[in-house]
């Protein structure tokens, strides 16, 4: 009986150290720590991609080094090690895409990298890094940063991307040892930089002739003033006129500003450039422009007389489309506004609704799926217009404050009644302050709309005919004011689309703007200010770039090349509104869309890049200390100082070996049992069988 007990509890046993071989446990420290040296390691190697690793004051680049680094740690991995390359900018890029034991591949990838470009989120791609290890098989797993040390990418601590990998590491519970290895060796000496900033364009969709300003920013680090010659180019062709030296105190900043009109309609791509020092990445900052004939826009009137003169539409008409202008900025087409029909609105870029007494529900349909498709809609109510005519329209989400009460100049103290120049800080009313402009803010006015009521909840959304339209109302924006504070205009936005309300009407009726020189270019500001929307032509990192096809073309008859060279095929949509697209700007930088039948047609976008990355001061180590008892974010040297903090900490060690040989045992031992009982048994049957005899 204690044979048979005994035979019983090794089976089990067996069975036991069987299945729990099979689940892979670990250990680490004590007697285990003996064998770490021998087991595979899965690594996750993470370069850092911004343009402060093209720093070249020291002849040779960061990110080189960093790639030749990664080379060597690929020259130290053992057999049956595991390698996963990541590519640290605003999207971090796993090349390949899963964990790999080819070496050689790893090595291909590091060597295809593009420059570094951009800025590095280097806590979204170690957090990248450590789910990726999440699916390896070794118990050793280690990430790798190779950068050059500089405080940005690691900052703030409680962002998002360090919840997440703190996050990661709680529930992992293997969880990877990171490694920050400093490719500077350590030098922290002083980096003198000076960096354009980003363009901030008026427009970025303009017509020949139209005046575009570009403004940017001119900053060093440096502890002595400075002057540096800043040029300007048109696709890659510099204009000397617009050429300027400019001074920029220690440590700070001087804005640059110039106006450029283009000649002709296309694609542009202009960019401003300082003359080179030891970063390159930030010597030049560009923007694309689209340059469009002129623009379609309809004028809604809403009291047409038989004497033009007298028309709610004759002065914006006269403003856009003057009878001696044969290429106008801005083609207007007036319409009575009981005459008008959706179709009225295909191929317009803008629609003024001009002192329109009423709608029809299918005008007000009509109305809001051509905004939310992208149009720019402005509302200028007179004293044709009443509260509840419009309310249609303000729970359709076109109304982006309802109507209340008009006011009279005569209700005020305050004479005469004007606009409140301090009030002007959106960005295309910003040039007409006092200070800039030339006479708006003497416009004076002696009725208007009052506009500050509770706008009402906007009805429920239309079915899109597009699968990815958004059709959802903005919150209003009071863009200027009068000096009585009430609102003078009032914007929002529908799904694509922007949405403008003034108080008063756009003829001389209520107000002076008619009269007024800044009247013309006021409306122009106007209706690019709304179609600008729509260009997507400067977009951050990831965006989607997407070329509206003609009427014979096809998707895959343009090409897209990235900043570094790489050319994607344009992939279709399959939507109603026809466009080649690259899915993702995945680098910051210049890309073009070349259309390959004809090859001088070219279509140009900008995918921006932060200029936080100019700030090249390193991690300090107050701040090393805090990323290593938060996230266990170890600084070390080189390859050696790595191997040895890797030596240092015991290594996990898989018992699944020691358990199988634990089996064999039990194995041998049920073995050695089981012919034990046998023989007994048969010892037990012959002693029978002589008794018997």
């Amino acid at each position: 009986r204690l044979q048979d007990l005994l035979l019983l509890a090794v089976r089990m046993g067996l069975l036991a150290l069987l299945v729990f071989g099979m689940a892979r446990p670990w250990a680490k420290g004590g007697p285990f720590s003996v064998f770490s040296p021998v087991d595979a390691r899965d690594i996750a190697i993470v370069l850092d991609g911004s343009y402060s690793m093209g720093w070249e004051g020291t002849g040779v680049t960061p990110r080189s080094v960093a790639i030749q680094r990664a080379h060597e740690l690929l020259d130290r991995c053992r057999a049956g090690d595991t390698v996963t390359l990541i590519d640290a900018h605003e999207q971090p890029l796993t090349i390949p895409p899963a964990a790999t034991t080819d070496i050689a591949q790893v090595r291909q990838a590091l060597d295809a990298l593009p420059p570094a470009t951009g800025t590095s989120r280097l806590a979204s791609a170690v957090a990248d890094a450590v789910q990726s290890l999440a699916f390896t098989t070794n118990a050793t797993r280690h990430v790798v940063v190779l950068t050059d040390r500089q405080a940005l990418p690691w900052l703030p601590l409680e962002d998002a991307a360090w919840t997440r990998l703190a996050e990661l590491q709680r529930s992992l519970p293997l969880a990877p040892r990171v490694y920050l290895l400093d490719v500077t060796n350590g030098a922290d000496a002083p980096r003198d930089n000076v960096a354009v900033g980003p363009l901030d364009l008026s427009r970025d969709l303009t017509v020949p002739g139209f005046p575009l300003r570009v403004r940017t920013t001119l900053q060093q680090s440096g502890d002595a003033p400075l002057e540096r010659r800043v040029t300007v180019e048109i696709n890659g062709q510099r204009l000397d006129d617009k050429a300027q030296s400019v001074a920029i105190p220690p440590h700070g900043r001087t804005p640059v500003e110039f106006e450029h009109r283009f000649a002709a309609t296309g694609s542009y791509v202009i960019a401003v450039t300082v003359e080179p020092d030891d970063l390159p990445g930030d010597d030049s900052s560009a923007a694309a422009i689209v340059v469009d004939r002129g623009l379609p826009v309809l004028l809604i009137d809403g009291d047409p007389q038989a004497d033009p003169v007298k028309s709610e539409t004759y002065f914006l008409k006269a403003a856009f489309s003057p009878a001696d202008n044969q290429t106008p900025w801005v083609a207007a087409e007036s319409i009575d506004w009981r005459q008008w029909t959706p179709a009225d609105l295909q191929n317009r870029v803008a629609v003024f609704l001009c002192n329109v007494p009423q709608f029809s529900d299918e005008q007000i349909a009509a109305l809001r799926q051509y905004v939310a498709d992208g149009g720019g809609l402005i509302i200028a109510p007179g004293d044709r217009a009443a509260p509840d005519a419009y309310t249609s329209l303000s729970a359709a989400g076109l109304l982006p404050l309802p109507l209340a009460e008009p006011r009279r100049e005569q209700d005020y103290t305050l004479r005469p009644i004007l606009i409140d120049p301090q009030s002007l800080e959106t960005g295309w009313l910003s040039r007409f302050r006092t200070e800039t402009g030339v006479d708006l803010a003497q416009t004076r006015f002696a009725s208007w709309w009052g506009l500050d009521g509770t706008k009402p909840e906007p009805a429920a959304a239309a079915q899109p005919t597009q699968s990815n339209r958004e059709t959802t109302a903005g919150a209003p924006t009071v863009d200027a004011r009068l000096k009585t504070l009430d609102p003078l205009i009032v914007s929002s936005s529908l799904g694509r689309g922007a949405i403008v309300e003034l108080a008063v009407p756009l003829d001389a009726d209520w107000c002076t703007l008619p009269t007024r020189n800044d009247f013309v270019p006021f409306v122009h500001e106007l209706v690019f200010a709304l179609v600008s929307r729509e260009t997507d032509r400067n977009v951050p990192v990831g965006s989607r770039l997407r070329v509206p096809l003609g009427e014979n073309e096809r998707a895959r008859d343009w090409t897209f090349l990235g900043p570094d060279g790489a050319k994607t095929p344009g992939r279709g949509t399959g939507e109603i509104s026809r466009v080649a697209e690259l899915p993702s700007a995945a680098l910051a930088g210049v890309y073009e869309a070349e259309y390959q039948p004809d090859p001088r047609r070219r279509e140009y976008f900008v995918a921006l890049a932060d200029r936080a990355e100019s700030n090249l001061a390193p991690l300090d180590p107050q701040q090393i200390e805090l990323l290593k008892t938060s996230h266990g974010v170890q600084l070390v040297g080189d390859l050696d100082a790595y191997a040895q903090a890797t030596r240092a900490e015991p290594a996990p060690v898989e018992l699944w070996r020691w358990l199988l040989l634990a089996a064999l045992a039990a194995l041998v031992l049920e073995t050695i049992i089981t012919r034990s009982m046998v023989r007994r048994g048969h010892m037990d049957v012959e002693e029978a069988f002589a008794e018997a005899a």
